[in-house]
């Protein structure tokens, strides 16, 4: 797994990100920028032009959480490529509900699962992160360690800010898209909101912050810490609780439990393509999964299913793979594991915290 130390304020984050990951940020730029230009049959420069000045979800981040638009300037620099498209890239979900208002060719995907044991106390989460085939590649873990905010370890694509991730308080958040929500094109997008949750502490700090923002897209965020798991589905126009699957088990995939603030021209364009059907599949059959969980060789073996499948490869219906996946241990010392990739049981690796970690209030 790949490694990028990030610290210190916005921008220096974002340098050292950019120049330890350099080359892999221009292949997935080129990448990305191949299959967005093509989808939209115009060149990639008036594309980003066109979508950053359509929407002020750039602004949105300016306005919420400013060191991450620095740390996206910091991107660009240190990969010496433009930031308008650093920034376009960097919001993926958002990109998913603007493309689907004009064609419906996204490919949203995942499977979260978490487990908190009453008797022992432990807390697991973990996720398959599905995500548009030309990504695979990109697989990074950053390490962020900024002042007065406990060090993080993030999955996420070289150039982007994260996409999902813990800290090393306990705290740790995994999403599932939910496209067919309402959306809105001023919120805050969805990879600035796990950055600004994860600086928080404690899961009810987290779910504050969550519930106090005003959201860009469909989302459910699973936030856990050694006291246990909730959900929260937002939306533009509301944040509901979703539902556990059990006492001791949470279970989402992509398609809302409880809130009920739908876009109909979203939801009809999914439920053509087949998206919610699969989502439902996916759902039932880790509901039936959930009574078995107990323990990390449990999740994984459920994040590697191929039946339903929980674990997706490329098909000719739908270009997207799981990227990778994440389990966290949530204790007072927690244990961050990752798979780049597919999750196959000799990719896994356990990644440890810093020693100079940085300590101080947050959340």
């Amino acid at each position: 797994m790949i490694v990028i130390e990030c610290t210190g304020d916005g921008r220096s984050r974002g340098r050292m990100h950019g120049e330890a990951a350099r080359g892999l940020i221009r292949d997935g730029l080129q990448r990305w920028a191949d299959a967005t230009a093509g989808a939209a049959g115009i060149p990639i420069t008036r594309y980003v032009s066109a979508f950053l000045s359509d929407t002020a979800l750039l602004a949105a981040i300016e306005t919420r959480l400013p060191d991450l638009v620095e740390e996206m300037r910091g991107i660009a620099d240190g990969a010496g490529v433009p930031f308008d498209q650093v920034a376009a890239y960097n919001l993926m979900d958002e990109q998913w509900w603007y493309d689907l208002e004009r064609t419906p060719n996204a490919e949203p995907g995942c499977s979260v699962v978490a487990f908190a044991d009453q008797g022992t106390g432990a807390v697991l989460l973990g996720q398959n992160m599905d995500l548009p085939a030309y990504m695979d590649g990109g697989q990074v873990v950053l390490r962020i360690q900024a002042p007065g905010q406990p060090e993080e370890l993030v999955l996420s694509a070289a150039g982007l800010l994260g996409l999902t991730g813990v800290n090393q308080a306990g705290l740790g958040l995994c999403v599932n898209t939910l496209l067919m929500l309402r959306h809105s094109r001023s919120g805050l997008p969805v990879t600035a909101v796990i950055r600004g949750a994860l600086r928080h502490e404690r899961r009810d700090a987290a779910l504050a912050f969550l519930q106090s923002v005003s959201h860009a897209s469909g989302q459910h965020y699973a936030v856990g810490d050694p006291g246990g798991v909730m959900g929260l589905e937002c939306s533009a126009t509301g944040k509901t609780l979703s539902p556990p699957a059990s006492e001791s088990a949470l279970i989402h995939t992509n398609h809302p439990l409880a809130n009920h603030e739908i876009d109909p021209v979203a939801e009809a364009a999914l439920e053509q393509r087949g998206s919610i059907a699969d989502s439902k599949r996916r759902l039932e059959f880790l509901n039936e999964q959930s009574a078995s969980i107990r323990q990390i060789a449990d999740i994984r073996r459920v994040l590697a299913d191929r039946s339903v499948p929980i674990c997706k490869t490329p098909t000719r219906e739908r270009n997207s793979t799981t990227f990778g996946s994440v389990i966290f241990e949530l204790t007072p010392s927690p244990r961050a594991h990752f798979c780049p990739g597919l999750p196959t049981s000799d990719q896994w690796e356990q990644l440890g915290w810093s020693s100079a970690a940085q300590e101080g209030p947050a959340g």
